[in-house]
């Protein structure tokens, strides 16, 4: 690099920091950065968003859902032998119609006790062999109505594996395995074997640039910050809080006269000809700033696209409450936080959650109906629950976070409900790993293949819907040391990529088959069929 290039970019760089443009852009997860994408955006007649939930940290899923049965390897004697004192009863409660009372109204009220609910019981699924925390009874109703489904035994492949090539090491592993940070940029760049990809969301967007009519939003869109999953090549997320939509500060729209005018000046910085709503400042084509520089260009775009992003969100977001009347299992309204007493636990749940996918929920009923201009096609959200690395007071830490994800889980599905979206949304959790079936004497270590949550549909699994009320997958066996384990802890081996469910959603989503490879490139090495990418689908999944 030229030092008149360095000291360009170097100037670039102040002038962006110095006029709050940085910050803008960050909140806008450097949206006004695109560039354009060459492949043409493809038609669609509806809508549909996929949601995914990262669960940070490596859910223990083996505490989230348990066997039931009495097989000596795969079975509830296996499981409690290998977990030890962390394990939970195999105690069959009952949910009833979905509603809980509070306190000791609770089905897994223990004493009040955060740590007994967690270890109480767990609820049946059918004759599947399986059963879900009792701290999660929302989730299982979910289950039992066809609204959700289960993933057993899926995790980050780059090709099936087995305990003989390992022990042989033959076996070609994921990067890294059992790291937090690479685990999780693998499973979101949609390759074990290539941590340095941008995101396989982020690839769609590339490629569908104006699939919702050239919003400024764009496709992708986090409340978790601009994790990797979202960015593309050419495509950044929008990355926004669930609070009040952010503003130029003191350039609010149609605000006070002083407002409208500075608006027209900034415009004018950025290169746009105007004149304020007042009248008083007019930027003709003479006293507009023009530039060739390129840092100055993208700065200027930058400027333009995150100014019309604001308003566009703030206008929509603000000027629009859903005001569902349906509730949540306490009788509150939708995706609030329960008190202590009416969790029956000894300690509080975080919220975050909750909040979050309230947000998407909004955001999807605005996008679907059309009050971003002509309406979305097309849209995927980024949520987050953080606290997972439950290496001590296991106990106490992982039934609270189950709790929250079994009440958001719940609303959400309600509030797409209420407002007709059932069928056009897939929600779906993914994690840093699973975590040891052994037990460290007070938590669970960082380990390999885990259970995931699936849910969307209205419960009736028609044709082209979701398909609920299902386990997906192979049961692993719960022993130590066993043909299922990576090596003597319980690191469970994954029979199940979790390539094949984000491309099987992906197709769902509209994908088309050509673009799968790039998205997901060790995808084939999972086909049953060589050369038949198709038969690496989960077909089950969603009902033909």
């Amino acid at each position: 690099m030229s030092k008149n290039n360095f000291k360009q970019r170097r100037d670039f760089l102040r002038t962006l920091i110095a006029g709050g443009a940085a910050g803008a852009l960050g909140s806008m997860g450097q949206l006004a950065l695109m560039r354009e994408a060459s492949a043409a955006s493809p038609a669609f007649s509806g809508y549909k968003a996929m949601v995914c939930v990262f669960l940070y940290g490596g859910n223990d899923s083996f505490n989230m859902i348990m066997p039931t049965g009495t097989d000596a390897l795969k079975g509830h004697p296996a499981y409690a032998a290998s977990r030890g004192d962390l394990s939970v009863a195999n105690n069959p409660l009952a949910f009833g119609d979905g509603t809980l009372s509070s306190g000791s109204g609770n089905p897994y009220y223990s004493a009040g006790e955060t740590n007994g609910a967690y270890l109480k019981g767990l609820y049946p699924i059918g004759n599947s062999g399986l059963g879900i925390n009792g701290v999660m009874p929302e989730f299982a109703h979910l289950v039992a109505n066809n609204r959700a489904s289960v993933m057993s035994n899926i995790g980050n492949l780059v090709q099936p594996v087995t305990r003989a090539e390992i022990q042989a090491k033959t076996a070609n592993l994921p990067l890294f395995l059992f790291a937090h940070n690479h685990q999780q940029r693998a499973l979101q760049t949609g390759q074990g074997n290539n941590l340095n990809d941008v995101g396989w969301a982020g690839k769609i967007a590339d490629s569908w640039t104006g699939v919702n009519n050239n919003s400024p939003l764009g496709l992708n869109i986090s409340y978790a910050g601009s994790d990797r999953m979202l960015i593309g090549k050419d495509s950044v997320p929008l990355a926004i809080g669930t609070g009040t939509p952010p503003r130029f500060y003191d350039m609010y729209k149609d605000k006070y006269t002083a407002h409208t005018d500075k608006r027209a000046l900034f415009q004018a910085l950025a290169g746009i000809e105007n004149t304020s709503s007042t009248g008083k400042v007019s930027f003709d084509q003479f006293n507009t700033h023009k530039t060739q520089d390129p840092f100055e260009s993208i700065l200027a775009g930058a400027s333009k696209k995150s100014m019309n992003a604001f308003d566009l969100l703030y206008d929509s977001l603000n000027d629009y409450e859903p005001n569902y009347t349906s509730k949540d299992s306490y009788g509150n309204d939708l995706f609030s936080v329960p008190t202590s007493d009416q969790l029956g636990l000894s300690d509080d749940i975080g919220g975050r959650l909750l909040s979050q996918l309230g947000a998407v929920a909004k955001m999807i009923d605005i996008g679907a109906n059309g009050h971003f201009t002509d309406g979305y096609n097309r849209q995927i959200f980024m949520v987050s629950l953080g606290g997972f690395d439950t290496h001590s007071e296991q106990d106490t830490k992982h039934p609270l976070l189950l709790r929250e994800l079994s009440l958001a889980l719940s609303s959400f599905q309600k509030a797409l409900e209420e407002k007709g979206h059932a069928n056009k949304v897939t929600t779906f959790t993914m994690s840093d790993f699973g975590r040891t079936l052994g037990n460290n004497g007070d938590g669970t270590d960082h380990a390999w293949g885990a259970h995931h949550l699936v849910m969307g549909g209205d419960g009736a699994n028609l044709s082209g819907n979701f398909n609920g009320g299902q386990v997906i997958g192979t049961l692993p066996e719960m022993v130590l040391d066993g043909n299922d384990d990576y090596s003597d802890r319980g690191r469970i081996i994954p029979t199940t990529a979790q390539d094949q469910l984000n491309a099987t959603m992906c197709r769902w989503f509209g994908v088309d088959g050509t673009l799968m490879p790039a998205l997901f490139p060790n995808l084939a090495n999972f086909a049953q069929s060589a050369g038949d990418i198709e038969s690496a689908y989960l077909s089950r999944l969603f009902n033909a």
